[in-house]
């Protein structure tokens, strides 16, 4: 088998938005326009309400989505690639509603990339500690070996205080911690996960990822989680200039050290 490797860009810019919606494929084409304009190799969508499973291309980018099994057009995940790294893609995997993951190879081996969306605070308890239930028992498929990073909105900010959280959290968190805000944290440390946003300085105006029309209210609540494995993580910022049909969300990103790999004639 002939394997021809091309190390496509030495910062790899990861992102996150909730869309609010991506059920009609007449949104595409001005969301791939958005993750072009400031250039963002992959992003973790999350609210797309787009009902089952599958694969779709618009203007430069492949997007794989993962929703409700009943046919419904609520919550849903997907994660968009630029078509430039798509053929890096090894694995795709539909969880449901909330979670999915994508497997690249990458300059230091492979990457597993998985989108979800949270979630709120004012759902029951037990269907949030689901959510982590089943969110674990997907990194647990993960190869050991793997280089994690969990992207979406969580529905959770992280605090401003660290205690017990040193490895996750940086000192650079926002916002009054909650029922949702445990659970992130506790998730993040159990798994060796930076939340990436945490770790880098920002005015608070360039912080928040969700702005309530309705109240006022501004929190940092989307959020990417990166593997301590290896120290890629190089900087985090919010994208006040991002639009996309009205959401309320902005766009997140991260830079990372991690080229992907073009994997010509590559086994799935």
């Amino acid at each position: 088998m002939e394997n021809i490797n091309s190390n496509l860009r030495r910062v790899l810019r990861v992102g996150s938005w909730n869309v609010l919606s991506l059920s009609d494929d007449h949104r595409l084409p001005l969301l791939s326009g958005e993750l072009s304009r400031l250039r963002v190799d992959i992003v973790g969508l999350s609210e797309t309400r787009r009902p089952g499973s599958g694969e779709t291309s618009s203007e430069g980018y492949t997007y794989y989505w993962s929703g409700m099994s009943n046919g419904h057009r609520v919550r849903g995940v997907a994660i968009g690639i630029s078509s430039k790294l798509q053929p890096s893609v090894v694995d795709v995997t539909p969880v449901d509603e909330r979670i999915m993951r994508v497997r690249m190879k990458h300059t230091l081996g492979f990457m597993s990339l998985v989108a979800v969306y949270a979630p709120t605070e004012m759902r029951k308890t037990e269907e949030k500690e689901m959510f982590y239930v089943k969110l674990d028992s997907v990194l647990d498929q993960c190869r050991p070996r793997d280089t994690l990073i969990v992207l979406g909105d969580f529905n959770a900010t992280t605090g401003t205080v660290r205690d017990g959280y040193e490895l996750c959290v940086g000192p650079h968190g926002s916002g009054t911690r909650n029922t949702n805000s445990s659970l992130l944290l506790n998730f993040a440390r159990s798994r060796r996960l930076r939340i990436a946003g945490s770790w880098y300085q920002r005015p608070e105006l360039h912080r928040w990822t969700w702005y309530s029309n309705a109240g006022g209210v501004a929190k940092e609540i989307d959020h990417i989680l990166v593997s301590t494995r290896w120290r890629i993580l190089q900087n985090c910022r919010v994208y006040r200039s991002a639009e996309f049909f009205g959401t309320d969300h902005r766009l997140v990103v991260c830079y990372t050290l991690a080229s992907c790999q073009v994997q010509k004639n590559l086994k799935r």
